[in-house]
């Protein structure tokens, strides 16, 4: 990964190699203490039907947990960017994945929602909308369901606005990189403790990068500027969260 991309990425903690877990000497303090000790690795991780079926690597790594310690988190989860097929993706797989851009929210506005959940709060009961749901979305059922999610406090909402504004900054500089099939994950406390920062009430970061690639990366194409459809669905997400 790109360093630029660092600071908009979940960090890697550690590794799992069959059964061993190796950690990592920049892991945060939270996970070597406490998040490793609850690593579940399967018994016969090698005899995975899933994983054999699909033919999956057996090596995993193990990220930050955005939700550490909150009480009642808020959670959304936006497809980020107009394409989400990588450039070692088969035939068939740019057709279907072209195929579900075009045919949701992702082509015209760089975002699709992908998963929510909202906690009951006052006389609300909990929201939780999965992503068959958001692929049948609309514009404007997409922007009524973001809405809904930033249903928080002004001082949330400028916290939230500078942690989008400075993911943008940073893809505005990362010439050649393109985040094909990443998404945006947020996450909000619902409960907060009067001593917590609004500051440490928010956490953005992008994740899901099988299929991201940049200059020089394992022979992918190369390719020039921005990635102009993720910067679109920021955008969007700023509009929102403006209006």
């Amino acid at each position: 990964m790109p360093k630029i991309l660092k600071s908009i990425a979940p960090k890697c903690c550690s590794t799992i190699q069959g059964s061993s877990v190796s950690t990592f000497d920049d892991s945060c303090v939270n996970c070597r203490q406490h998040q490793l000790e609850n690593v579940v690795i399967p018994e016969s991780i090698e005899g995975s039907p899933i994983l054999n079926k699909r033919k999956l690597s057996k090596n995993f790594i193990v990220l930050s947990d955005l939700t550490y310690r909150m009480k009642s988190p808020r959670i959304l989860d936006l497809k980020l960017g107009t394409r989400q097929h990588g450039d070692q993706a088969t035939v068939a797989k740019i057709a279907c994945m072209t195929a579900k851009c075009q045919s949701t929210t992702s082509a015209s506005l760089g975002i699709r929602l992908c998963g929510m959940k909202c906690p009951p709060c006052d006389q609300h009961n909990q929201i939780s909308i999965n992503k068959y749901e958001g692929r049948e979305m609309g514009k404007l059922e997409l922007v009524m369901a973001v809405r809904q999610f930033f249903n928080v406090s002004e001082t949330v909402l400028e916290v939230v606005e500078k942690k989008l504004l400075g993911i943008k900054d940073v893809l505005w500089e990362a010439d050649g990189v393109r985040l094909f099939g990443a998404s945006l994950l947020i996450v909000i406390e619902s409960e907060p403790n009067d001593s917590t920062s609004p500051d440490n009430l928010v956490r953005i970061k992008v994740v899901d990068f099988a299929n991201s690639t940049f200059d020089g990366f394992q022979g992918d194409n190369f390719y020039e500027g921005r990635d102009e459809g993720s910067i679109l669905g920021l955008d969007t997400l700023l509009g929102i969260v403006q209006g």
